[in-house]
Parts: structure tokens; sequence; C-alpha cells
């Protein structure tokens, strides 16, 4: 057996590189050369029983809810674990608090869900504790060659819940205004939420760094509303360490989002590289389009 072929059985029957444990060749690896694909996780929102309806519950619509209300964290707690590592969690451009002041505080909760429409989004916790974990490691340690893989709409969803419950929590600002928490497509947020083939032509993740860029790597999570006239959110800003994405919630409109001319629409893949090797976060997606690697200069921070 040549030297390629051992080193590619050795992948296949390690750890698959979505972090569940499994052989890497009975769990994401498709077969096909050196393909990887994680499926989206299955939250089944609108397929839970009818039970009740909690006022302050943002799926109170849905009929389903299950008492008490959760007081689930604006970030999930295991990604803010990951920004906080042994330090201390700060926070900043939220309506209360002065423009330019940071506080230290413990992180942030909202009573808006509740125990089991917050139980039932826990794959996207995970998925984006995976996410943040696998980049902080990736960038602030030369360990070797590395590979994280996670479902790309895992990401988007996960960062719409966490603005959503921003947005209900009345914790969103722009131009130093408070927001009332309202999304342009808010009728639709919980479909889109439930399943990724609800989100419409177009919306989605949207990498706004060129290629070349230089970025320095922090250990930083933020994220802006853009709204339209009426102060309804249409999309968001976000900055994970130095990555710039805007999350779009709706077809994309050059005209009405010059800014996203040239941005790459759901990344593939992340890299990472080192003088002398290279790790990488893959993004699975289903819309069967091709999807660019996001390529840019880093300057790492140790």
């Amino acid at each position: 057996m040549g030297e390629a072929k051992r080193k590619k059985e050795a992948v296949l029957n390690g750890p698959c590189p979505c972090g569940l444990g499994e052989t890497a060749k009975l769990c994401c690896f498709t077969g096909q050369g050196w393909q990887w694909h994680k499926k989206p996780a299955v939250l089944g929102l609108k397929a839970l029983p009818p039970v009740a309806r909690i006022e302050k519950c943002y799926m109170k619509d849905l009929g389903s809810c299950v008492a008490p209300i959760s007081g689930e964290h604006l970030i999930s707690e295991a990604v803010c674990q990951v920004l906080m590592g042994d330090g201390e969690f700060s926070i900043s451009g939220v309506p209360w608090l002065e423009a330019g002041e940071t506080k230290i505080i413990a992180p942030p909760t909202a009573n808006c869900l509740c125990t089991k429409h917050n139980s039932s989004l826990s794959p996207l916790d995970s998925a984006a504790h995976y996410f943040f974990a696998s980049l902080r490691a990736y960038l602030e340690h030369d360990a070797g060659m590395r590979h994280a893989l996670l479902s790309g709409h895992d990401l988007e969803r996960w960062l719409l819940k966490t603005a959503k419950a921003a947005a209900v929590s009345r914790n969103l600002a722009h131009g130093g205004e408070r927001l009332s928490g309202a999304f342009a497509r808010d009728e639709e947020i919980l479909d889109m939420l439930d399943d990724p083939e609800n989100w419409p032509e177009g919306a989605g993740l949207y990498c706004t760094m060129n290629a070349g860029d230089l970025t320095e790597n922090t250990v930083r999570f933020q994220m802006q509303p853009l709204t339209n006239e009426h102060g309804d959110i249409e999309a968001l800003a976000f900055n994970v360490m130095g990555f710039r994405f805007v999350l779009l919630l709706d077809a994309n409109d050059l005209i009405k989002y010059p800014f996203l001319s040239g941005a790459k629409y759901r990344p593939g893949r992340i890299e990472i590289s080192y003088p002398t090797s290279t790790s990488w976060v893959t993004l699975s997606w289903e819309d069967n389009k091709a999807h660019e690697n996001l390529t840019v200069q880093w300057l790492q921070k140790r």
C-alpha cells in the first residue's frame, strides 16, 4: 500500500471531523475523492405536539410551549465559554450602556423562550460551539493539520436564533436608538429556524472579506442589525473572531445591498495556514451550488 493510500485509510478509519466521535467513513465521508458532507440538524419545531401557548416565548404561535420560561443565554453558554477562555465576559454596544462603554458582566440571559423550545434549538448551540471552539484552537495554536466539519445551515440558523433573542429582548440598537425587535420577515422566522429549505433563494451567509485582506484574529463576537426604512431588521452583520459576515434574511438585491457585491455566498471552507501546516473548517450546504473557499491573510495573535 502506498503512503498516500495509508494516510487516507488512517483518516477514514479515524474519528469523523464533525466531532461526534463516529468513524469517519461511516459518518460524513461521502466516498467521493476527499469530499465530506454534514447534514443539517432536524429540529422538528413544526412537528412538536400542541401543549400550550406562553406569551413570553417568541415561538408561542407554534402552540407547543412547555413552562417555565427558560432564561436562556443571549449568546449560547458554551460559545460564551469559548470566548471567555480563562478570562471574563465583557459586553458593549447594547442600548443599556453608554456609547463606547464596555462592561464586564456574567453572560447575559433573556426570558424569551420556553423550556421546550429552548431545548429544541440545542443542536444549533452545539454546532456553534464546535465552530467557535475549532476556529479559536486553529487560530491560536499551530498543532499540525486539523479539520472540523459542520453544516453551514446550522451556523446560519444559530446566528438567526441569537439575533432573534437579542431583538425580542430589546438588546439591539441602531444609531443609538433601541430597536423594536421586529424583523422584516417575522412571519417566516420560525419556518427558517425549523428547516433550511424555508430560506429564500439567495438568503443566508455572505463573507464580506476580500482575497488578500489582512485581519487580526480576536476573541470577539460582534453583531450589528441592518434595518429598512421602517426600522425592521432585514440583515445582520457579524464579526466572528476577525471573520466578517452578513446574514441576509431575504433574496439578495445588489441595488438594495451594494455592499454584498463580490461577497462570497455561503463559503465552503475556511482555511487557516501556518508555515508548515494548514487547518480548515468545512461548511456543508444542501443547495447544490458551488461554494468558494474563504482565503484571506491572517495576522496571527499569539
